[in-house]
């Protein structure tokens, strides 16, 4: 009987979005560093953050309680031990600034009902177009997660034999230097957009990486890519593309990887029943109001295009995320 049903699931989704939203804040207003010297009141902390209202932080820090991130006792408030490890300021790891990511993914999935009326992606994403003070803030953004996901990859693939890497639309220059301080004879090229360039080079210079990691303009997109590589990465890059240009990029890249180096590729990809990974799946409500054509593509999909421009022995790992990882060998 229908009458019988409840809009638990409705209600459920409707009222997720809030831990979110607290994460957001406690991000933006780096809250949880001064807890790394100890428990504290919401009237301390309120003043070691400069804050003139310590009743409207109270609020958002037990939102922070409910949400997992912090904990409370007799009104005194401590990070967990995940919030310690990830989102205090200048530990290694720290993922405080990707709140500004946050900020743009979020507001973009906002607006995913207009984008499909209109047919028009409502925070079209256009590297080529945003300043460079844009591209500066969204990169030191996916900075922290970049960087993450190269020391990741060190522990996923061996790169032992490799001396040279290709890192295509690399963007901070994370995966790159992640990679390289797991592999002391490695070193790395990013190729990038023009406008992308001088932002991924002032920030390899902050990591002090500049002797072993280089920059240069490609569009892999359009043309072949010069140079010769042990091995290629291409971390959230085919998602962004639409399938043919995602095809065209992969043969593109291709020709400059030596035979027996590996392609890996790394990103947002779904099963070939297009419901699962969740994350992968939920993510499309992002990329259709950020892209003309990018998705998360399927499984089978990249097989395609990886098989078409000469590569053997495909094999897809599943990561935590909802990430996948596939490898090639060039034939």
């Amino acid at each position: 009987m229908t009458e019988n049903i409840q809009p638990v699931t409705i209600r459920r989704l409707a009222e997720a979005v809030y831990p979110s939203m607290a994460l957001k804040a406690g991000m933006q207003l780096g809250l949880f560093t001064p807890l790394k010297d100890g428990p504290m009141s919401g009237d301390t902390l309120a003043a070691a953050l400069g804050l003139g209202n310590a009743d409207r932080l109270k609020l958002l820090l037990y939102a922070l309680v409910a949400s997992g991130l912090l904990t409370e006792e007799a009104g005194i408030f401590a990070n967990t031990p995940e919030a310690g490890r990830f989102l205090v300021r200048g530990v290694a790891g720290y993922m405080g600034d990707q709140h500004h990511l946050y900020d743009e993914l979020w507001r973009g999935a906002l607006g995913t009902g207009d984008s499909i009326q209109s047919g028009i992606p409502g925070a079209k994403h256009d590297f080529s177009t945003m300043t460079g003070e844009s591209l500066g803030e969204f990169y030191r953004g996916t900075h922290p997660g970049a960087l993450a996901a190269g020391r990741s990859l060190a522990r996923l693939v061996d790169l032992s034999s490799a001396r040279h890497l290709v890192d295509v639309g690399g963007g901070s220059g994370g995966v790159s230097i992640g990679l390289c301080e797991a592999y002391p004879d490695l070193r790395a090229t990013i190729a990038e957009f023009d406008a992308v360039v001088p932002v991924t080079r002032a920030i390899i210079g902050q990591e002090d990486m500049g002797g072993r990691v280089d920059v240069v303009a490609a569009d892999a997109v359009s043309r072949d890519l010069d140079g010769q590589y042990d091995a290629a990465i291409l971390r959230n890059l085919i998602q962004v593309l639409s399938a043919e240009q995602a095809a065209g990029a992969i043969a593109h890249i291709a020709p400059a990887i030596k035979p027996g180096g590996v392609i890996m590729v790394w990103g947002w990809m779904i099963d070939d029943t297009r419901c699962t990974p969740l994350e992968s799946v939920l993510h499309n409500m992002v990329f259709l109001n950020l892209y003309d054509h990018g998705q998360a593509y399927t499984e089978g999909e990249h097989r395609g295009w990886l098989t078409a421009a000469g590569f053997v022995d495909i094999d897809r790992k599943v990561l935590p995320g909802g990430f996948s990882l596939m490898t090639g060998r060039k034939g």
